[in-house]
């Protein structure tokens, strides 16, 4: 099963603006995901810590729900988002939720930090630019386009 690990702002959304990144609008991010065989997602932004907080003081919650709303329309499909997504709780040790023995796909601007401070350098520098991106935080977005399109073949 093809998972994909991602982060939130400087991935989906530029920087810490909240907005999405023109190019995944409308949609294009979830149809490049689905394109690119995509079957599961994990969330390992620090959204999660969030959401955790909230389960923590009780609030009712909608995780996914909000995850969908945040993402500012880089997906489209709620019910499929739902159906394929999980929100891990512990941001700061995002790389020890990757399940490198699958197939495995990790979008983070942030992927070197929590690589090296998991001790996974080395898959740091064997994989950057393929299985690893490290999208622009301020750019468009058609970084994380073409590297989904690469993920396919």
């Amino acid at each position: 099963m093809k998972i994909l690990y991602f982060d939130i702002d400087g991935t989906i959304l530029r920087g810490d603006e909240g907005e999405v990144k023109t190019a995944l609008g409308a949609g294009a991010f979830e149809v490049a995901i689905r394109d690119a065989g995509i079957e599961r997602l994990v969330c390992v932004g620090n959204f999660g810590a969030i959401a955790s907080g909230m389960k923590v003081l009780e609030i009712e919650y909608d995780t996914l729900g909000v995850l969908f709303r945040l993402c500012g329309g880089a997906f489209r499909d709620e019910a499929w988002l739902r159906a394929r997504t999980i929100v891990i709780d512990d941001p700061q040790r995002r790389a020890d939720h990757i399940d490198f023995t699958g197939d495995w796909w990790y979008a983070d601007d942030l992927a070197p930090y929590y690589l090296r401070q998991s001790g996974r350098a080395e898959l740091l520098e064997r994989h950057l630019g393929g299985r690893i991106l490290t999208p622009e935080p301020s750019g468009d977005g058609r970084d994380v386009l073409e590297w989904l399109r690469r993920s396919a073949g």
